[in-house]
């Protein structure tokens, strides 16, 4: 078995590849994709919705969901008779992907928590900076598999997804540096938190693709 270093970016792509390489394994890699666009469109309505409830959070809900979907389809691409939810054996790692999620936003948390006593603010700001550090890393997994899925003729593309993503952390940037005066400094220590919580979870997805 290859080893997996994950000192760079560089083993995303050769995990990525890995995957796509194997039939079965990229339809367990897409809808754990869709587990955590679903977890992601499931925090935001569990922790946002209230009447404050703005355009931006609803439109930002209702993409991840789509997300979900499109990934949850894109498996019946790769093996048309996939019709599994989210249970592990329908998972790359699933209990891997949602130790990272909620390690994560535990971290963020902690984090705001001392920060903003305000509990309507802390809720806001915690929704903000954890969606921005997990689609901070989805772009870069997302632009790797995108070039991957372009190079292997396959029929599925990112292109529109990335987009979206793109917009979303546009949106959210200009919020996080309205209400905390701290963004910058306080984005890059989550940043470089999240980088030891992906390692871990990504050796994992490793580990699988290359049994």
């Amino acid at each position: 078995m290859s080893s997996v270093t994950l000192s760079s970016n560089d083993s995303i792509p050769k995990v990525l590849k890995a995957i796509v390489d194997n039939q079965t394994n990229h339809a367990l890699w897409l809808n754990t994709l869709s587990l955590l666009e679903h977890i992601g469109s499931r925090k935001i309505l569990l922790t946002q919705s209230n009447e404050e409830t703005s355009e931006m959070i609803l439109r930002h809900a209702t993409e991840e969901a789509r997300h979900a979907l499109f990934f949850k389809k894109a498996a019946r691409t790769i093996q048309p008779e996939f019709r599994s939810g989210y249970q592990n054996s329908s998972l790359v790692r699933g209990t891997a992907a949602r130790i990272y999620f909620a390690k994560l936003d535990s971290l963020v948390r902690k984090n705001l928590r001392s920060a903003f006593p305000d509990e309507k603010t802390f809720t806001y700001l915690a929704y903000l900076y954890t969606t921005t550090v997990i689609e901070k890393r989805a772009m870069v997994v997302y632009n790797a598999y995108d070039e991957i899925l372009d190079a292997s003729g396959s029929p599925i593309r990112l292109t529109n997804l990335i987009l979206e993503e793109e917009g979303h952390l546009s949106e959210m940037s200009a919020e996080m540096f309205r209400l905390d005066p701290n963004a910058s400094e306080r984005l890059s220590q989550l940043e470089a938190e999240e980088a030891k919580i992906f390692t871990r979870f990504w050796r994992q997805i490793g580990e699988f693709s290359l049994n």
